[in-house]
C-alpha cells in the first residue's frame, strides 16, 4: 500500500559556517513504522533523498501538501548538498544551512531534530516482535523532503520559537486533531477495497474501525502529535467494543416495596382475588419491558450502522477529492498549464465507479480532453510567421482561456 511517511531523525553538528551534517533516519521501529538497514540502504542506492532535497521549517498540514505540494520559499531553510548515503548504520547527508534561519537552527542544533517526508509502500507486519506497519520501499521523488522539527512536545520553549520563525500556530483545536489523527490513521490503513475510520481518541491512543467486504476489525493504537501532524506509534492491538447495561427496577417492582400491609380483620381468602389480579398486571407489564428493551437494542444497531455508513462516506469522498486532485494537479503540471479553475472544476467533478471510488482511469482521460481543448483554445502549438513551422510553447491560464474564446 503506498502513502506518505513522516519520520523523525536527529540533527547533527555543525560541519563548517553554514553547514550541518545531517542523520536522516535510522533502522528500527519508527512513529511511522518498522525501517529495516536494507531498506535504507537502498534508498541510499536509489537516492531517494538526492543532492538538493529541500529542508522546511516544520513539515506541511495536509491542507497545505493539498494546496501546495512543492512548498513555501518562505519555509526554505536549508538543501542537500550531497545525496544521502548508508555508511553502514544510518542515512546522512551534508545540507547548506540559508542565512534566513542560521542562528536559530545552530543555537538550537542540540534540541532540534530533523523528519524525512517521502512517499512509500506498506503493509501490516511484524518485526523485532512487534505488530504493526512495515515501511517495504521509500521512492524517489522531486517532493521528499527532510525537515527541521521539535523533539519536545508541544509548548516547549524550542517550539516557540519555531512557531515564531514560521509565522504559523502548531496549537490545534479538537476538531483538527480528530482530523490529523484520521488523515494519520487513513493513510497506514485504507487502501482499495479496505476502509478506516476513527470511533474515538483520548491523549494518548486512537481506536479505529477497519472494514473490508469480507471482515471488519477494531483497532487500538498510540500516537503522538507533532504541530498539526498526528504520528501513530506503538503497537497496532485488536481490540473489541464493549456496551454496559445497568439494571433498573420496574414501576411495578417500586409499587410492591410501597403497598401497604392488609388490613387487620382480612381473611386470607378476601386478599387472593386482590394477589391474583396483580400477578396479572405483573406479567403483561414485564412483557412490555422485554418488548421495549429489544427495541431499544434494534433502534441502537440501527443507529451504530448508520453512523458507520456515515463515517464510511465521509471517508470515501475525502480520499476521492485527494486523489482526483493528485490527478489533475499531475497532468496540469506535466503539461504546464495553470488553469485553477479548470483544474477546480475537474477536480471536484470527477466520475466514479459503481462502488463509489475514483475512477482514476476516465479522470485521466477527462483531463488530457481538458488540456488539449486549452492548448488548442490558447493557440499552443500553432505555426507563427513564414518559414519552418515552429512549435512555441506557452502556459495557460484560465483568462487566456477566456480571451481567446
Amino acid at each position: 500500500m503506498a502513502k506518505l511517511i513522516h519520520e523523525a531523525g536527529t540533527l547533527s553538528t555543525a560541519a563548517g559556517p553554514g553547514k550541518l551534517l545531517i542523520q536522516l533516519i535510522t533502522p528500527g521501529w519508527g512513529s511511522s513504522g518498522y525501517y529495516s538497514p536494507a531498506l535504507l540502504e537502498q534508498a541510499a542506492a536509489d537516492k531517494v533523498f538526492a543532492k538538493g532535497t529541500q529542508m522546511h521549517i516544520d513539515h506541511m498540514s495536509s491542507r497545505e501538501r493539498h494546496e501546495q505540494p512543492a512548498g513555501s520559499v518562505k519555509t526554505l531553510a536549508a538543501v542537500l548538498t550531497e545525496d544521502a548515503v548508508w555508511d553502514g548504520e544510518r542515512l546522512v547527508a551534508e545540507a547548506m544551512l540559508g542565512s534566513q534561519y542560521r542562528d536559530v537552527i545552530t543555537e538550537f542544533a542540540e534540541y532540534i531534530g530533523t523528519s524525512i517526508a517521502a512517499g512509500a509502500e506498506v503493509t501490516i507486519g511484524e518485526a523485532e516482535g512487534r505488530k504493526g506497519t512495515i515501511v517495504e520501499k521509500l521512492y524517489p521523488d522531486a517532493l521528499n523532503r527532510v525537515d527541521f522539527v521539535t523533539v519536545a512536545g508541544r509548548g516547549g520553549k524550542v517550539e516557540k520559537v519555531l512557531e515564531s520563525i514560521a509565522g504559523r500556530a502548531v496549537e490545534a483545536t479538537a476538531n483538527e486533531t480528530r482530523a490529523a489523527i484520521s488523515t494519520a490513521v487513513r493513510d497506514a490503513y485504507q487502501d482499495d477495497g479496505m476502509w478506516v475510520w476513527v470511533l474515538d481518541y483520548d491523549e494518548t491512543n486512537v481506536w479505529f474501525e477497519q472494514e473490508s467486504a469480507d471482515a471488519s476489525k477494531t483497532w487500538q493504537q498510540g500516537y503522538t502529535m507533532n504541530g498539526a501532524v498526528a504520528d501513530l506509534t506503538g503497537d497496532l492491538i485488536e481490540v473489541r467494543r464493549v456496551t454496559n447495561y445497568e439494571p433498573i427496577e420496574t414501576p411495578a417492582a417500586e409499587a410492591a416495596k410501597d403497598s401497604p400491609s392488609a388490613p387487620a380483620g382480612v381473611t386470607e381468602n378476601e386478599k387472593e382475588p386482590t394477589v391474583a389480579t396483580i400477578q396479572i398486571e405483573e406479567s403483561i407489564h414485564a412483557d412490555l419491558i422485554a418488548q421495549s428493551s429489544r427495541t431499544t437494542a434494534l433502534e441502537a444497531e440501527v443507529t451504530t450502522a448508520t453512523g458507520r455508513a456515515t463515517a464510511a462516506e465521509a471517508g470515501l469522498t475525502e480520499a476521492n477529492d485527494e486523489a482526483a486532485a493528485a490527478v489533475v494537479e499531475a497532468a496540469f503540471t506535466a503539461a504546464g498549464i495553470s488553469a485553477p479553475k479548470t483544474a477546480a472544476r475537474l477536480s471536484k467533478g470527477y466520475p466514479v465507479k459503481e462502488n463509489g471510488v475514483l475512477n482514476a482511469e476516465e479522470l485521466k482521460t477527462d483531463v488530457a480532453e481538458s488540456i488539449a481543448e486549452l492548448q488548442v483554445a490558447s493557440g499552443a502549438g500553432a505555426v507563427r510567421g513564414l518559414g519552418e513551422p515552429v512549435t512555441e510553447s506557452k502556459t495557460i491560464s484560465d483568462d487566456d482561456v477566456v480571451n481567446a474564446l
